[in-house]
């Protein structure tokens, strides 16, 4: 396994050491380069691991990563999903981000498929950041919705079928993003009562 995914990390060093011998001298774009090549390498190196554990009948042979740490749990059969980074912004937003995300979160979803069936479901985005002006309207919240559909959590993510509300804290050092879905009953009484005040 070392020696597959040898290229990327040898690609990774180099665009690495590029950064740290020339940081007097870079720009904007050139770490905005290496960032997004960051996120590309590491998709990629997640996908070969991703198939050699399924290669794997040991358990001992599989191989641990950093997206074990996206967290499912149902209490009350609303969903929670913790999800150890933010959410990128739209005019950030490039497909191995989308692709990590989605199925970090599809992944670990996995054992609640159906939970909600034909059912309107609502889904909560709370994104937590240091920033006391984050936009929220700017996070990129599709590839949460879509791992949600790839398990089949929700039917389908058209009107029918799910709505949606995220929300920005700013209340820690280390971001991290909180997804809750639930029957959508839980909140549809309530929308319902502010539109007969009108």
């Amino acid at each position: 396994m070392q020696q597959i995914i040898l290229p990327e990390l040898e690609q990774l060093k180099k665009q690495t050491d590029f950064i740290i011998n020339n940081k007097d001298i870079l720009e904007n774009k050139d770490i905005e380069k290496y960032l997004r090549d960051l996120e590309k390498i590491r998709y990629e190196i997640f996908n070969k691991i991703k198939i050699n554990n399924k290669e794997k009948m040991n358990e001992n042979e599989k191989i641990n990563y950093i997206n074990n740490s996206y967290k499912a749990t149902l209490v009350n059969d609303i969903l929670k999903i913790y999800i150890p980074e933010t959410l990128p912004k739209f005019k950030n937003i490039s497909n191995y981000a989308y692709k990590n995300i989605m199925i970090s979160t599809a992944e670990c979803v996995k054992k609640y498929s159906g939970l909600f069936k034909d059912n309107l479901t609502f889904v909560l985005i709370i994104v937590h950041e240091k920033q006391c002006n984050m936009d929220i309207d700017n996070k990129y919240v599709k590839p949460i919705i879509d791992a949600l559909v790839l398990q089949n959590i929700i039917k389908d993510d058209n009107i029918n079928n799910m709505f949606y509300l995220a929300q920005g804290k700013n209340d820690t050092k280390k971001p991290f993003t909180e997804v809750f879905v639930m029957n959508g009953e839980y909140i549809t009484g309530w929308i319902e009562k502010v539109q007969k005040m009108f």
